[in-house]
């Protein structure tokens, strides 16, 4: 009979919990494997023996918010309409971010020029936004967005559903009702210039 785990899911959670709180309130720099251990109330080595180090404790909580990112993408039902389904995609996007409000800066900075899909992490990260490319590149087939390059209406959506998650979560927007309205309201508005041939 194998042994038994020491370490098992319910620490590793209470352990990525802790990271997170200190990486929302203090930055990357004030995590540190003894600090996440104590605010759990368990040795260092729970921590080397789930995420290796640090890094795979950041890794981790990176990996976690990039999965939630996917799960609610890809959640969304495919429509006739392209414009009805990238407002949807819009409110997943905002979705995910409210769920994982603590870790939506690291995700962000998965990032980044130069990333590439033969790092798993980014790779998972990409699944969102592919989950949003294949719809534009329906609506630029379809002259939705006529004359549009697909990667750059992408592109541009993603600015600004980050802008929109990243002032919401500072309170900027204010209460549910008033956020969801601006989304929909600046989400709207982009899509409508899009159908516009391009300059």
């Amino acid at each position: 009979m194998g042994r038994p785990k020491e370490h098992g899911a319910q620490t590793r959670a209470a352990l990525l919990s802790a990271a997170a709180e200190i990486l929302h309130a203090e930055g990357a720099a004030a995590v540190s494997v003894r600090r996440v251990a104590a605010a759990v109330g368990t040795t260092t080595r729970a921590v080397y023996s789930l995420f290796d180090d640090k890094d795979g404790l950041l890794r981790a909580l990176s990996v976690d918010v990039a999965e939630t990112m996917r799960r609610h993408h890809e959640a969304v039902p495919s429509q006739a309409d392209p414009i009805a389904e990238i407002v949807e995609l819009a409110l997943a996007y905002r979705a995910a971010a409210l769920e994982k409000p603590k870790l939506y800066d690291l995700f962000f900075g998965t990032v980044r020029a130069g990333a590439t899909q033969a790092d798993p992490l980014f790779a998972l990260v990409y699944r969102s936004f592919e989950r949003v490319l294949s719809v534009v590149r329906r609506a630029v087939a379809d002259g939705v967005f006529a004359g549009r390059a697909e990667f750059d209406v992408g592109r541009g959506l993603f600015a600004l559903v980050h802008g929109l998650a990243s002032l919401e979560l500072r309170g900027v927007l204010g209460g549910e009702a008033e956020a969801v309205a601006i989304w929909r309201q600046s989400v709207g508005a982009m899509l409508t210039g899009l159908r516009e041939p391009p300059a």
